[in-house]
């Protein structure tokens, strides 16, 4: 009879089904972890853009200066057109109503919005989004939002869930 040398069929599928098993573990793990470091770095962002703000509100500073009132931006811009829904239709946009005051965040009037540029000037310079901001309230809500299981957010207090922090009333 003769020897046969090689690898059987049988090997050879049981080999590849273990690979495609390790590999989809790998590749969702990576995935979570993907997704966990963005939702940090918008969590982390927004914290530390929230901190300057408390700092300002508290200080007394006129901050008029620091961004362009929202209300003067281009109708047709983006920002404008985001942040125009996300204020006159909160709950749609998964604000946390708790954290919401309707007489001054309810308005476009009291918001300014802050670029990279802005954000520069107010001494943060590796904030990467752009936001608006009402220092009454100081409520700051990002231009692009992080979507965490199918809904998307725009404020780090309406993440509680995923680790973002209490609203504190000024």
């Amino acid at each position: 009879m003769k020897k046969k040398d090689g690898i059987t069929m049988i090997a050879l599928v049981v080999t590849v089904m273990i690979m495609l098993l390790i590999s989809s573990v790998a590749i969702n793990v990576s995935l979570e972890v993907y997704n966990q470091a963005k939702l940090q770095n918008f969590m982390s962002q927004l914290k530390v853009i929230q901190s300057k703000v408390d700092n300002l509100a508290e200080s007394g500073e006129d901050v008029s200066s620091y961004g362009v009132p929202l209300r003067e931006l281009p109708v047709e811009s983006e920002a404008y057109q985001i942040f125009q829904k996300i204020i006159t239709n909160p709950t749609q946009y998964n604000i946390n109503m708790e954290s919401w005051n309707e007489a001054l965040d309810g308005t476009m009037q009291n918001y300014y919005y802050l670029n990279e540029e802005n954000l520069k000037v107010l001494g943060l310079k590796n904030q990467t989004m752009s936001v608006v901001i009402n220092f009454q309230t100081r409520n700051v809500i990002a231009q692009k939002s992080i979507k965490i299981e199918g809904k998307e957010y725009y404020r780090q207090y309406d993440l509680r869930d995923y680790g973002g922090d209490q609203l504190v009333s000024p």
